[in-house]
């Protein structure tokens, strides 16, 4: 201990904090303080899949098509959104250079939730005053909001796989998606009730005010959440940004994984990003939003509350592998309920269809989520998190780029079997399944199994 000044005075104080300082400052994270954080986690979560469901589903896909957007540039949007997600790798980089994960974070959220409002008040505006740039105002917006978004991702799962125990990951993703369904369920069935009573001339409108509601809220679960603790993070070694980038790729354990993922992305968005199209248009969802609102999104987030737990638990049990497996071999069967379904028949099918990807999308996502955030070395989490995400979103976005290039080529063409149409979405449908098929059956297989888990603290040699 010093001794006390000669002159009597009291030595100097260290400064307060200011505000800023002490909500992202960085702490330990007590094993008594692990409920509440948990807690905290599964309503803020819950509050950010209201926001993500408001703004980007049925309704989002009723507000672009009403303002002008084609189905070919739906798929340019979803395309290019796909592709710019490669910049989780920038992401990661500026993660792992700094260690400040929680204002990475949030800096790049809170940028896209406003940013993604901003383009739609702006589309509405040039919408009403019958401008052609309503639409491209739209996809440029929308595309440079998930670019802000998709960088947000490596430092939020970096802090969350810190935060949350190894041994209790799937069962807390499980309840946590549980909690989240019934949430998104709670508002989305009022807000589709409330869109059906709607005069069509004021319909627009009132979309436009339920985004506004959504980013309302999506603003605030940011700011609950960044009082969450951060603990301090294990910087890599600094390494040139080419050599982090291929740590992953030269990880012979994780290069299956990595396979895996581009080819399921790219099966899954030939056919599933332009689905809601298809509902919305050809099935006329459009002009019954509450019963849209209940089987595609209800009834899909009612099968994750029923599994979510469970599935969950099994994940931490039987490892990420075996529930990877059966989890996306009975999601690939999803497409196929749609290529039956008509406007007379819609609710059946889709309700079928939601059950089915309800269930298994959220113990396949769970198993997913294990896998990538536990495997790699603490210090090279995110950047193995982006590389991953950013290799199947460059393949999703040649994906749905091709499956609406399918859609403009056969928009024209259809065949009558026994009153059934099939035309171009169903074509998409078909080799969507296909190839879900295929990428899961052939794929899973060679990943490793889950005790084989534990990567050397070098990366491995190049083959």
């Amino acid at each position: 201990m010093s001794a006390a000044p000669s002159n009597g005075t009291a030595p100097p104080s260290a400064p307060t904090p200011n505000l800023i300082e002490a909500y992202f400052a960085r702490r330990m994270v007590y094993a008594w303080e692990l409920p509440s954080v948990m807690r905290k986690h599964i309503y803020t979560g819950a509050m950010g899949s209201v926001w993500a469901t408001l703004i980007a589903g049925l309704f989002f896909v009723y507000f672009g098509t009403t303002v002008g957007v084609t189905e070919f540039q739906w798929s340019l949007m979803a395309g290019l959104s796909s592709w710019l997600i490669s910049a989780q790798i920038a992401s990661a980089v500026l993660t792992e250079r700094t260690g400040n994960r929680k204002m990475i974070w949030f800096a790049f959220a809170v940028a896209e939730r406003s940013l993604r409002l901003a383009g739609i008040l702006m589309a509405l505006y040039l919408s009403l005053h019958h401008s052609r740039w309503a639409p491209v105002v739209l996809i440029i917006s929308v595309c440079l909001a998930n670019f802000l978004g998709t960088m947000s991702s490596p430092p939020w799962l970096s802090w969350l796989a810190d935060i949350i125990p190894e041994s209790e990951h799937g069962t807390f993703f499980g309840r946590r998606s549980a909690w989240m369904a019934v949430a998104v369920v709670a508002v989305v069935v009022p807000s589709g009730f409330f869109l059906d009573r709607i005069p069509e001339a004021y319909k627009l409108q009132a979309v436009t005010w339920i985004f506004v509601g959504a980013t309302a809220i999506g603003l605030i679960d940011l700011l609950i959440h960044g009082t969450l603790p951060e603990p301090p993070m294990e910087l890599a070694p600094r390494t040139h940004v080419i050599k982090a980038m291929l740590m992953p790729l030269r990880d012979r354990a994780f290069r299956p994984w990595l396979f895996f993922n581009i080819c399921w992305t790219f099966s899954m968005t030939v056919g599933g990003v332009l689905a809601t199209i298809f509902f919305v248009e050809d099935l006329e969802l459009k002009n019954n939003f509450l019963g849209g609102a209940v089987v595609v999104t209800s009834v899909t987030l009612v099968g994750s509350v029923i599994t979510g737990q469970w599935s969950g638990k099994l994940v931490d049990r039987l490892g990420p592998k075996t529930m990877l497996y059966w989890g996306h071999m009975v999601w690939a069967s999803l497409p196929l309920f749609w290529v039956l379904a008509t406007p007379a028949t819609a609710m059946a099918w889709l309700t079928a269809a939601s059950l089915v990807g309800g269930t298994s999308s959220t113990a396949a996502n769970t198993a997913s989520n294990k896998f990538i955030t536990r495997f790699p070395p603490p210090e090279s989490r995110a950047m193995y998190c982006a590389v991953s995400n950013s290799l199947g979103n460059i393949a999703g976005g040649i994906g749905v780029i091709l499956g609406g290039w399918i859609i403009e080529l056969l928009k024209d063409w259809h065949m009558e079997v026994a009153g059934w149409t099939f035309g171009a979405f169903q074509v998409t449908f078909v080799v969507s399944s296909i190839l879900r098929f295929l990428a899961a059956g052939l794929l899973i297989r060679r990943m490793p199994e889950r005790t084989a888990l534990t990567p050397p603290a070098t990366p491995a040699s190049a083959p």
